[in-house]
């Protein structure tokens, strides 16, 4: 499409810009897709694997191609290639209904998706905005905070003075459950529990509290590896337990709930944390709060799909004369 601008004051006062030629999208063709985001995150390839992007056509998926994200959240090419402006899935996909990201494991060659879709959305007018892919996400979006105490009931009533060392998703009096609201989502991900020294702010280092699918019963590996503690999930960081031994109460630590994908083989928070917040440094014998942050941090993204180029009437001078 050209703009052409007469430079005449009064024919630019009275007809402004006229359009010439036709307009037509910005994508190339049917097969083609562009796709952007906001906060999702690189995955480590050999261990996480890869983003694949899934066009349902008819009710079938449809690949649109493996790719990875920059630190920008651009889409690049696996094994750190260029940033992908256009995918191409090799067949006409511009009649899809809905656009699906999934992530994939390392070595995935078939042509369905995992169970994993991290984002995905219907599409409308060529375009889809995709919203993170989680089950309940509205409840997660909309749950207020959730908490916490420092306490090591695993090695009281022996050590009864280092309850900083301890951590468990639940508040006093009762015990009740800390994370109340925290809904089902589903088989193909996992709540986990963290605390993560901050004191270095370009290096955090993660340590689990152990992986949950409710708020209330034993997680994973109940107080550590020796086992014990109220029926919630928690973790003492003591001498009692397995390595490592830490102290909660510094002012240098955080407090965070990660969903993790299942299987999961990476040692630190995957990019879905609904709750995070500080572990004050008054935290013993309170109730301590984490804040949700999924409207802020959780991943979103748009697809564009090719639309018939719609044709605007070539308009002349000469016609503009006759008009007016």
């Amino acid at each position: 499409m050209r703009i052409v601008c007469y430079g005449l004051v009064m024919t630019v006062a009275l007809f402004g810009c006229l359009l010439v030629g036709s307009t037509a999208s910005a994508q190339t063709g049917p097969e083609n897709l562009v796709l952007s985001f906001e906060n999702l995150a690189p995955l480590d390839e050999d261990v996480q694997g890869h983003y694949e992007g899934w066009a349902i056509v008819d009710g079938n998926p449809v690949s649109t191609g493996k790719f990875n994200v920059n630190m920008d959240g651009e889409p690049v090419g696996l094994g750190g290639g260029d940033v992908i402006d256009e995918f191409d899935a090799g067949e006409d996909i511009s009649g899809a209904t809905d656009i699906k990201i999934s992530i994939e494991p390392p070595g995935d060659n078939d042509e369905i998706p995992s169970g994993l879709i991290i984002v995905d959305g219907e599409v409308m007018d060529a375009e889809a905005m995709m919203k993170t892919s989680v089950p309940g996400l509205e409840t997660l979006e909309t749950m207020t905070t959730g908490e916490f105490i420092l306490a090591t009931p695993s090695d009281n009533p022996d050590y009864p003075d280092n309850d900083n060392q301890g951590i468990w998703w639940l508040t006093m009096p009762g015990p009740e459950p800390g994370l109340m609201d925290l809904p089902d989502i589903g088989p193909n991900w996992k709540y986990e529990g963290w605390v993560v020294d901050v004191s270095n702010p370009d290096s955090p280092i993660p340590y689990t509290t152990g992986t949950f699918t409710m708020a209330e019963g034993f997680d994973s590996d109940e107080a550590g590896c020796n086992g014990g503690g109220p029926p919630f999930p928690g973790q003492d960081f003591v001498e009692f337990q397995c390595p490592p031994e830490l102290v909660l109460d510094t002012g240098n630590f955080a407090a965070v709930i990660s969903i993790e994908p299942e299987p999961d083989a990476l040692e630190m928070p995957f990019q879905l944390k609904p709750l995070a917040g500080p572990i004050p440094e008054d935290a013993v014998g309170q109730n301590n709060a984490v804040n949700n942050q999924v409207l802020e941090t959780f991943p979103t993204g748009t697809a564009l799909l090719y639309e018939e180029p719609t044709a605007t009437e070539t308009v002349t001078w000469g016609r503009i004369k006759t008009q007016f």
